[in-house]
């Protein structure tokens, strides 16, 4: 070969080497470009209660963090907050009657048959009402008449479906979040069956081990919950839905079912292990931070110097725990002087009557930060699933007084996994406190069985805040429903249950003893014939 076409060779083969970019470069390039896309997302929460929302902030604030734009719809907007996020966008809810903080009276609390029903019919209420103020919002008004375009949108899933107007509006995937364990409407839409034998039903209080009147009440009010929350919660809200996003909006529950993927509070190592559909992921903790928030100085000195150990008592941000009764209160305070360790309380008053000496109140507690100081040996909680979680990642036993809503599935759940005792707030008084607190500090099966609860619980391929932002992205990139969404959520109701087959099987089996009956009836009408044959032709012959 000539010297000159060598060269040309050469340069040719240089040319291809460094222009050509071999295919599966361009499709890694592309899906990393994909996967990078900087996505425009929704969130919509209509619920005013400030512990649903400290759940779902932390992955708010991570996706816009992450550089998406986010426009939230809630009462609790960032005006106040720290640290600027300029692509984090609120419109906010809060009117005159505020959020749900410290709303509680405890005087008012008492715990009847008809529990169940109150609470069921109070969640219908505000789920109405909020629904009714929000979608009349001059901003969500705006929201909603705008030409905007979104990815993804976020809406919790609770008491209401009112927000999934938006997923019709902007026709985008969407994903559910949840503060607490799936009530049974939740699970009704995904079609995640859950086994009523043993999966108990949230506002009963019932443990995984339920008894037969137990699974009796747990299979009939599951039924009773999801035929309720149709016809008493979505057809109602189905009107207010369509008075402000128009007369074509599908049914609520229909919408409902197109959901991706629901993001839940709960983890299994406390609620306990159940079947689950890939678009179900559990994110219990999701509003634990990893950084340890430090302690004031006077919080962080009490704890220091309470070698012997410190039992912490907080009732959550709704329960209003000096709204209790003078002879509920004299209880308590009885028992927490007779205890000879130290008391750190939540208490939202300047004073606290005959307080005892070993008690420091505050009116606002770092919850978890107090949970995770090492001389914190009890926690003295109302249930709530954020403090109970918490808790559990302190590794932290506790006595549970739980109040309502889900706080005695909370209870329950924790009882049986040997970290709580559980005592009746109708029934609650200084000797069975005292008894209480002394058992968690003194039974040494409590600290290790919370220690095992905390390892379980941590011991995770990723952290609740790293898998929902996996899965939010996921979905936004347009892998969510389709590949997800099983078959189930397209059958009726009757082929769910297998009635259509029962009633099939029934009617074979009827036939089959109809012919049954009629081979035998002919099979014994020729015999008796046979036998009557018989008698006559005998009778003949010797007559």
């Amino acid at each position: 070969m000539k010297t000159r076409e060598k060269i040309c060779l050469y340069l040719i083969h240089f040319l291809l080497l460094t222009t050509v970019v071999p295919s599966s470069s361009l499709s890694s390039s592309s899906g990393a470009e994909r996967k990078n896309k900087k996505l425009k997302i929704l969130g919509v929460f209509s619920h005013p209660g400030k512990s649903h929302f400290d759940v779902f902030k932390p992955l708010l604030e991570e996706l816009a963090n992450r550089g998406h734009d986010l426009t939230v719809v809630s009462y609790f907007p960032r005006t106040n907050s720290s640290s600027a996020l300029p692509n984090y966008k609120d419109i906010d809810l809060t009117g005159p009657e505020g959020v749900f903080l410290e709303i509680v009276d405890l005087k008012k609390i008492k715990h009847s048959i008809l529990t169940v029903y109150r609470e069921f019919m109070l969640l219908r209420h505000w789920g109405l009402e909020h629904c009714q103020k929000n979608l009349a919002n001059r901003d969500v008004q705006k929201l909603i008449k705008s030409n905007a375009k979104f990815d993804l949108i976020i809406t919790e899933v609770f008491n209401s479906d009112c927000f999934l107007g938006f997923v019709h509006r902007f026709k985008a995937p969407f994903i559910g979040l949840s503060s607490h364990v799936l009530f049974p409407w939740a699970n009704a839409r995904l079609s995640n069956e859950h086994n009523p034998s043993y999966v108990p039903t949230v506002l009963l209080g019932f443990g995984p081990k339920m008894n037969f009147m137990e699974r009796v009440g747990n299979y009939v009010i599951r039924k009773i919950f999801n035929l309720g929350y149709e016809v008493f919660y979505n057809r109602p809200m189905q009107k207010i839905v369509e008075k402000s996003f128009g007369p074509n909006v599908p049914p609520l529950g229909d919408l409902a079912k197109n959901m991706s993927v629901i993001l839940v509070n709960m983890h299994y190592s406390l609620q306990g292990s159940k079947p689950n559909l890939p678009s179900v992921v559990e994110v219990g903790g999701l509003h634990i931070s990893e950084k340890q928030q430090s302690l004031p100085g006077d919080i962080q000195r009490f704890l220091d110097d309470a070698k012997e150990g410190v039992v912490f008592f907080s009732w959550g941000s709704m329960i209003k725990a000096s709204s209790m009764g003078e002879e509920t209160l004299r209880e308590i305070v009885k028992a927490l002087r007779s205890i000879p360790w130290k008391v750190i309380w939540k208490w939202e008053d300047e004073d606290l009557p005959g307080k005892p000496e070993n008690v420091m109140i505050k009116k606002w507690v770092p919850q978890a930060a107090i949970l995770g100081h090492p001389n914190v040996k009890c926690y003295l909680a109302h249930g709530g699933l954020l403090g109970v979680s918490e808790s559990v990642s302190a590794g932290v036993p506790m006595v549970i007084v739980p109040m309502y809503g889900d706080q005695f599935n909370n209870a329950a759940a924790a009882r049986s996994r040997g970290v709580a005792l559980v005592l009746e707030w109708n029934n609650l008084d200084a000797e069975s406190l005292k008894a209480a607190i002394d058992k968690i500090f003194n039974d040494q099966r409590y600290k290790k069985n919370a220690k095992a609860l905390q390892k379980a619980w941590h011991e995770r391929p990723m952290s609740a805040l790293e898998t929902s932002i996996w899965w939010s992205e996921y979905v936004a990139r347009g892998h969510g429903n389709y590949y997800l969404k099983t078959a189930a959520a397209d059958l009726t109701w009757y082929q769910l249950e297998l009635l259509d087959v029962i009633v099939f099987l029934l009617l074979i089996i009827l036939i089959v003893i109809l012919v049954f009956y009629k081979i035998v009836n002919v099979i014994i009408r020729k015999i008796f014939t046979s036998l009557q044959n018989f008698q006559s032709d005998f009778s003949k012959k010797h007559n």
